[in-house]
């Protein structure tokens, strides 16, 4: 889809408020042609040259009349402007959002949270301005057409002289077009650089302190700013060198202008009021030439802005991220509907046949995994690091996607798993849980109704009752950025209450011990296996999960090694007795 499509489609998404706003607009963009109409008049009446009744005082009180209501109309334009700026800035970012949320692989948009960022802001942004040019367009246009006709009734010659700095500003900018383009993509991907190794250094500040290189960090990330610097000088420098060509042009415009007419205002046949009215016009005729080049050069900015956030999710058809889909901004948003567990929802058996997951064609990652989630089983998934135990699990919730095999609930093949693996059906806790600097309450709750008695459960059943009162304001705490007021079992344990109040049929962990002392874990488990007989599908290599466990499945090298309980495969497997040996 080619950006002049796409920003048809953007236009037409609030015809009402773009056509009100470039109403507003383009009565401000022809106020110059009246206030060109009566400097000609106030300075005729100073030289005695005005139609007989007209005074100077008659012409101020005009351009107060003019000016004041001016004012009126730029006032009424900003509510108006502003509701569909911010209705078409909301839409394009509401449409990327959903195509990351919806797309197979988000592992590949989570390392690059930097540039995307940046996509969602600045190229959002450049959008938008484009578009605006064009509310400027029809009224500059007319203002154009009007003032060349009034300046041509005066003098032809002088009138070419004005326009002429017009058609050079468009040649100009026309000429620069491919520069333009160059330049903005430079210095979009070098901010994305230098935005992205933020993101990433914010991640790992536990491994930057332990290599202690701190110092080379530092003077990468000044490489990127730097880098980022000069491609940010260069975009800015050419544009305001285009920028600079139009007002010197208009400027030597005028002194020609003053150089051709001083002869004919000895003998009288231009007067004090035709000079004030050329000089009135001159600039403004230019500015609305400078438009036109203006949109050239936007439109290539706008071109670059549109394939960077269309390139983001690549198996996003084009038009989807200009799509009419509803926005809330004045209007009341509809309520969040919470989905309700129905009978095909509850588990009766998970089966996994032959799934695999192969890293980039690689022979890294699983292969042909097949077993049984029974009901209310607790099944462990274990094996030595680099296993496939957590591709496992991202292959069979849908986040990494599934290159063969099948998944089947109840019987039934799930086509969707991403979708489908969704509370109340199942619930997720990553290996490393992302938080929001929100309060610890809207952490667990994510969405969901404040509810004291399913609060207080789910904190129990993550063993948080006793961590609540070390909090300065307890479930009120703001947990700060990837939550870094929290220590990382507490952070676990608040990922795990956030999916232990969703009641899910199939509870999904992704080695939950890894950041909790033995006796909190052994706690948890006791805890969550008194309250209800929950079906549990859990990475771990812990003693106290693998004693637990009804059945282990046990990974080497992205393949089965064995599946059973944990006297079964000590017996069987020398992989297994040398995992509970290195415990």
């Amino acid at each position: 889809m080619t950006a002049g499509k796409s920003a048809i489609q953007l236009i037409r998404y609030r015809p009402l408020l773009f056509l009100g706003t470039i109403l507003f607009r383009g009565i401000d963009d022809l106020v110059p042609f009246a206030i060109g109409i009566i400097m000609k008049g106030f300075f005729d009446a100073l030289t005695g040259e005005s139609p007989a009744g007209l005074n100077p005082w008659t012409f101020v009180a005009l351009f107060i009349i003019v000016e004041l209501g001016d004012r009126s109309v730029l006032i009424s334009s900003a509510f108006v402007w502003a509701r569909w700026r911010y209705a078409i800035s909301t839409l394009l970012r509401k449409n990327l959002i959903t195509a990351i949320m919806n797309m197979s692989a988000p592992h590949r948009v989570s390392t690059a949270s930097g540039e995307v960022t940046n996509r969602l802001r600045d190229d959002v942004d450049g959008i938008v301005r484009y578009l605006e040019q064009y509310i400027h367009l029809w009224g500059n246009t007319i203002f154009a057409i009007l003032a060349i006709i009034w300046m041509v009734r005066i003098d032809v010659t002088v009138t070419l002289i004005t326009i002429i700095p017009s058609i050079l500003i468009i040649t100009t900018v026309n000429f620069a077009r491919r520069f333009i383009r160059r330049y903005r993509n430079a210095q979009r991907v070098a901010t994305e650089k230098s935005t992205n190794f933020v993101n990433e250094l914010f991640q790992s500040i536990l491994a930057v302190k332990v290599a202690r290189t701190e110092s080379n960090v530092i003077s990468h990330f000044h490489q990127l700013n730097d880098s980022r610097r000069k491609a940010t000088i260069v975009d800015n420098l050419f544009n305001q060198l285009l920028r600079s060509i139009s007002f010197s042009i208009n400027h030597i415009a005028t002194g020609i202008i003053m150089i051709l007419v001083a002869e004919q205002m000895r003998d009288g046949s231009f007067t004090v009021g035709d000079f004030a009215l050329f000089t009135t016009y001159v600039g403004d005729v230019a500015r609305s030439g400078s438009l036109v080049g203006g949109i050239m050069a936007q439109h290539q900015r706008a071109k670059v802005s549109f394939n960077r956030m269309e390139q983001t999710v690549e198996e996003m058809p084009d038009e989807d991220l200009v799509k009419h889909t509803p926005v809330y901004l004045k209007e009341q948003q509809p309520p969040l509907v919470m989905p309700e567990r129905t009978e095909a929802d509850r588990l009766d058996e998970l089966t996994v046949t032959n799934l695999t997951h192969l890293y980039d064609g690689s022979t890294v990652g699983i292969s042909d995994i097949s077993f049984r989630v029974p009901a209310g089983s607790f099944t462990v998934i274990t094996g030595r690091i680099g296993a496939g135990k957590t591709t496992l699990l991202q292959t069979l919730l849908g986040v990494l996607p599934k290159q063969a095999g099948e998944v089947r609930w109840n019987g039934e093949v799930v086509t969707d798993l991403k979708s489908f693996f969704v509370p109340p059906r199942c619930a997720y806790t990553p290996q490393a849980p992302k938080l929001f600097s929100e309060k610890l309450s809207d952490n667990i709750l994510l969405g969901l109704p404040w509810n004291w008695d399913d609060l207080n459960r789910a904190i129990r059943l993550s063993v948080m009752e006793s961590d609540l009162p070390t909090l300065e304001d307890g479930l009120d705490t703001v947990v700060g950025p990837r939550g870094v007021k929290l220590s990382g079992g507490q952070m676990q344990r608040t990922a795990a209450a956030r999916m232990f109040i969703r009641n899910s049929d199939l509870l999904v962990f992704d080695d939950l011990s890894s950041g909790l002392d033995v006796e909190t874990e052994q706690t948890l488990w006791k805890r969550l296996f008194e309250t209800q007989r929950a079906t549990c599908l859990v990475v771990s290599h812990r003693r106290a999960a693998l004693q637990q466990a009804d059945q282990i499945v046990l990974l080497k090298d992205g393949r089965i090694e064995g599946i059973g309980t944990l006297d079964e495969l000590r017996r069987a497997s020398g992989e297994m007795r040398r995992l509970w040996e290195g415990e």
